[in-house]
This record gives C-alpha cells, structure tokens and sequence, in this order.
C-alpha cells in the first residue's frame, strides 16, 4: 500500500485527473479540493492586472516557523540574530576565502540542518537568496564559525522580508515567445 499525504494536480481539468487517481490509489474522503497549503508553502489564487486567475505560492509561512525556531535554540546560547540586515550575506563575504574555526561536530550538524531549511525556502519560491544559499551549501562538508554566522544572517534577512510569494502566471509563455 502507498501512503503520502501531500498531493498537488496542475491542469486545466484537475477533478478529471483525481478521479483517475482515485481508481488507482484511493483519496481520503473530503481531502480533494482547491490548494491551501503544499509542502510549507500556502497556496492562494491571484488576479493578475490582466484579469487572469492564477496561483501563487508564499513561503512565509514556512520562513516565519523556521525563524521561531532558530531564535529559540539560539535563546538558548544567549544570542540572537541581527536587526533587519540589509542584504542576506555581509558585503564583499565570500565563504570559498574563509579562514575562521572550523564548527565543531555538532555545530556543523546544525548548520547543515540550516542550509536545508533554506534550500528549502528557495524551492517555495524564494529566489532571491538563490546565490547566497548555494555559496553557504558549497561549504557543508567543512562549516566554519563566520560561515554559520552568515547562514543566521540569512534567516534575518528572510524574517524581515518573509510576506513574500512567487506568482505562476499561466500566459506568461505566451507573451514571452
């Protein structure tokens, strides 16, 4: 037997293709249904100024929970992050160059758990850090203290910048080509 609970159709007819699924693999009772929420990110419908509906995905929600618990656990070490950063890394930081000390076993494990939360957050739409997360990834078999450090300068960025949403704007294909 197949159990998941996380299923997403994008299609013109989707009740069509659930009924098909439904066949084959049987759907809980009341679960089908317009899109809230996806793998940590909320689903809403938008209008577009061109009158066309579509969705867009927010991952501030997933942002917001992730925060909260990054700024528990660094409570709990007499820290914080920083105030509303202008950018997600320090200008000019470039973490290839980086000769602070090595993070200690578990330290690097819980860098390595931060860079997959913000892996993730770039998966939910989150572009923008797109650069900053794949420099701070490349540096996971070695993290180094002022590496960390970046990684929480990244969170408080996002926490001051997290009500944002990507917009899946079906006719943009269309006016691209």
């Amino acid at each position: 037997m197949i159990y998941t609970d996380d299923l997403l159709v994008v299609s013109e007819f989707p009740e069509k293709l659930m009924n098909e699924i439904d066949i084959y693999f049987p759907l809980k009772p009341g679960s089908v249904g317009p899109p809230k929420l996806y793998l940590g990110g909320k689903i809403s419908q938008v209008q577009l100024p061109n009158g066309v509906v579509c969705y867009a995905v927010s991952s501030s929600q997933y942002i917001q929970e992730a925060v909260s618990n990054l700024e528990e656990y660094l409570k709990k070490k007499n820290m914080s992050l920083i105030r509303n950063p202008r950018a997600p890394m320090s200008t000019g930081y470039r973490p290839e160059c980086d000769q602070s000390p090595e993070l200690d076993p578990g330290e690097a494990a819980h860098y390595q758990s931060l860079i997959g939360m913000m892996r993730w957050i770039v998966e939910l739409g989150r572009v923008n850090v797109c650069c900053e997360v794949s420099l701070l990834s490349s540096q996971l078999a070695m993290p180094r203290e002022s590496h960390l450090q970046q990684v929480y300068r990244c969170f408080a960025y996002l926490k001051a910048r997290h009500n944002a949403r990507l917009v899946l704007d079906p006719t943009y294909h269309q006016r691209s080509g």
